[in-house]
C-alpha cells in the first residue's frame, strides 16, 4: 500500500535509514513494514516538497504517532513537486489524484502519516522519472 510522510526537512541520501514520528491521518495508521512511502518535506519550515520515495522497515505503533522507519530507496530527480503544484486545488471537491493530495497535504497542513490511493501514488511516481 502507497503512503506519503509529510515532515520536517531531513538531509539524508539514499539507502540512508529517516525515523519518522507523526500523526497518522487519511488512513495513516494503516502503515506497515514493505509498504511503498513517499517523503514530503514540509515547505513551511524550509523543506522542498516531494523528495524521495521508500520502503518501510519498521512500525512502531503509538497512540496516534506511529514511529515509522523507512529506507530511502530514491530521491527525486525532477524540478520540485510541492505547495506551488498543489495549492490551486486545495478547495476543489473533484475527484483527482492532485485534488487528493491537496486536501491532504495542503488544507490540512499538519505533518502527518497518510494512505495514498493508487492514482495519487502514480502522480508522485512520474516525479521520479
Amino acid at each position: 500500500m502507497p503512503f506519503i510522510a509529510k515532515t520536517a526537512p531531513v538531509t539524508v541520501g539514499t539507502d540512508d535509514i529517516v525515523r519518522i514520528e507523526e500523526k497518522a491521518f487519511y488512513g495513516g495508521q494503516n502503515i506497515r513494514s514493505d509498504d511503498l512511502v513517499y517523503l514530503w518535506s514540509s515547505e513551511t519550515r524550509g523543506g522542498v516538497g516531494l523528495w524521495g520515495r521508500g520502503t518501510v522497515v519498521s512500525v512502531q505503533p503509538n497512540t496516534g504517532k506511529p514511529v515509522v522507519t523507512v529506507r530511502v530507496d530514491q530521491r527525486v530527480n525532477t524540478n520540485n513537486f510541492g505547495l506551488e503544484q498543489i495549492a490551486p486545488h486545495r478547495d476543489s471537491t473533484a475527484d483527482t489524484p492532485i485534488a487528493g493530495l491537496a486536501r491532504k497535504l495542503y488544507k490540512h497542513s499538519l505533518n502527518k502519516v497518510a494512505y495514498l490511493s493508487d492514482a495519487e501514488a502514480a502522480l508522485l511516481q512520474q516525479q521520479f522519472g
